[in-house]
Parts: structure tokens; sequence; C-alpha cells
């Protein structure tokens, strides 16, 4: 084989690979995300307006962001966040008047399919942001 045949076949080899590679990379799962948002920032009872993030792979849920924004005055709340039998509260967080607060955690836990997971302020149990989680 000729130096320039070689150079060739190696060419060909690393484009090969990169294929392959490639190919690999697209057939992993992708992450997948979902919004839930409910209320109105400007509600006058100081509900606001409330928003679930949830971020994660199929089933399994890797973390969640809970948010919250009230125009009309400052609060004092606590996140509560609820799918199937599993809940979380989070820490009492303090906003001022047209502040958004929004509060994450890291979980990394899987879910039957079609659980419904929604998040809420405790001051405000009938105001829920919800997404379901699903295969």
């Amino acid at each position: 084989m000729s130096k320039f045949q070689r150079r060739r076949a190696s060419a060909a080899g690393v484009v090969a690979a990169a294929t392959l590679s490639l190919i690999g990379f697209a057939a992993s799962p992708a992450a997948a995300s979902a919004r839930g948002c409910t209320g109105n920032a400007g509600m006058t009872d100081g509900s606001g307006s409330v928003c679930l993030d949830v971020k994660g792979t199929k089933l399994k849920v890797d973390r969640f962001t809970i948010s919250k924004k009230s125009n009309n005055r400052a609060w004092k709340d606590k996140p509560v966040i609820v799918a199937g039998s599993w809940s979380w509260t989070g820490p009492m967080q303090d906003a001022r008047r047209t502040q958004t607060v929004e509060v994450s955690k890291t979980i990394n836990r899987s879910f039957p399919n079609n659980t419904k997971m929604c998040g809420y302020w405790s001051q405000f149990p009938g105001k829920k942001a919800c997404i379901t989680i699903h295969n």
C-alpha cells in the first residue's frame, strides 16, 4: 500500500469512527423538561403567578424549580412539591413586592409513568402548577 493509500484509508477510518460516534450519541436518551404555570402576578390576594419547571429523562426527575411572583405585596411562604405519594416542603422564602423567587432542588428520583407533579406555595394550596411525568 502506497503512502497516499494509507493516508486515504486512515482518513476513511476517522470519518467512519466519527459517524458511529454521532449515531451512538443520537441514540442516547435525550433530556426532557416540562413547565407548568398558573395564576397571575397581579392577583390582589397575593397568590401571584406560580411556575414549576422539571428537568429529567423519561420517568426520572433530576431537578425541579418552583417560582412565584406577586406584583401587589411583599410575601413570606414555603414552596411545596407533591408527586404521587412523594412530597417536599422547602424553606421559608421572603420576597419584596414584584420580586420573583425561585427555589430549585435536585432529587434524582424515578416516578411511575403518568405521575402528576404539582408545585404550590403553602399559603395558597389551591394555586398549583402541575406537569405529568411520562415515558
